[in-house]
């Protein structure tokens, strides 16, 4: 028996989580492969265990309609949101109605780093960051309007991450609808996430434990990143600080919308 605690930073430590290599579908809580995209969303082929079907086979004809009409949100995930065990807990709520396509994608001019943030479940989160001529490798989600509305939900957007229009290559040619990503609005660490392959940066790459003693190091305190970690586990309040406080360190890494602000 593993207890709570050891799980929680299990947990933390595992961010951004176990994904599938290649495109698949999250339906009602079960992630399948999808092995062809070639033509339109319903000639996708999707591998459901031994056998092969249709994706207008395996989806409501509403769901397929939303996609075939382009009423869906494609949301690069540079973070967790492409992972099945991350999804699962965003979705609990409709595990029976739920359909989800994840598809790998290349963001031009952008690479991926942590966040100057800490999620509430103790992992430091990552961030889409400008970078003329750089590249990130990273999936994409394509959210109808209720699932769109959740994912928004479950990031602050407007108060921790914003949407930001983003240029996708390498996307099936199904996938017509225009891309964004989510932001933090106050910046990053000065550290790529090692599990989004970037290029045309010079920060240093790293995964959750290097992104946990980064943040120990701009908080100015002298804790092993399991002891960090489990106290932002254990004690919501010290997270919060912790987070608030860290918001305000690299302020030369805060995103600048189109806007200026």
């Amino acid at each position: 028996m593993i207890d709570e605690a050891t799980l929680r930073l299990q947990w933390a430590l595992s961010y951004p989580f176990a994904r599938p290599r290649d495109a698949f579908v999250f339906l009602n809580g079960a992630s399948w492969p999808i092995t062809s995209t070639e033509g339109g969303f319903a000639r996708w082929q999707v591998r459901a265990g031994s056998a092969t079907a249709g994706l207008a086979e395996l989806l409501t004809p509403g769901q397929l309609g939303d996609y075939q009409a382009g009423a869906y949100h494609a949301v690069a995930a540079v973070g967790s949101n492409a992972a099945p065990g991350q999804l699962r807990r965003k979705f609990a709520a409709h595990l029976d109605d739920v359909a989800i396509l994840v598809i790998p994608i290349t963001v031009p001019d952008h690479i991926v780093a942590y966040a100057n943030r800490l999620a509430e479940y103790g992992s430091v989160p990552a961030t889409l960051v400008a970078r003329p001529g750089g590249t990130a490798r990273v999936w994409a989600t394509l959210l109808g309007a209720r699932d769109y509305a959740i994912m928004n939900a479950t990031e602050d957007r407007g108060a921790v991450y914003d949407g930001v229009p983003v240029t996708a290559r390498d996307a099936p040619a199904a996938v017509t609808a225009p891309f964004e990503a989510y932001a933090c609005l106050s910046g990053c660490l000065p550290l790529r996430v090692a599990a989004f392959p970037s290029t045309g940066c010079g920060w240093p790459e790293g995964g959750q434990w290097e992104a946990q003693a980064t943040a120990i190091a701009a908080l100015g305190l002298d804790l092993p990143v399991d002891r960090f970690v489990l106290e932002n586990v254990s004690d919501p309040a010290l997270r919060a600080a912790r987070d608030q406080a860290l918001s305000a360190v690299y302020p030369e890494n805060r995103w600048i919308s189109a806007s200026g602000s």
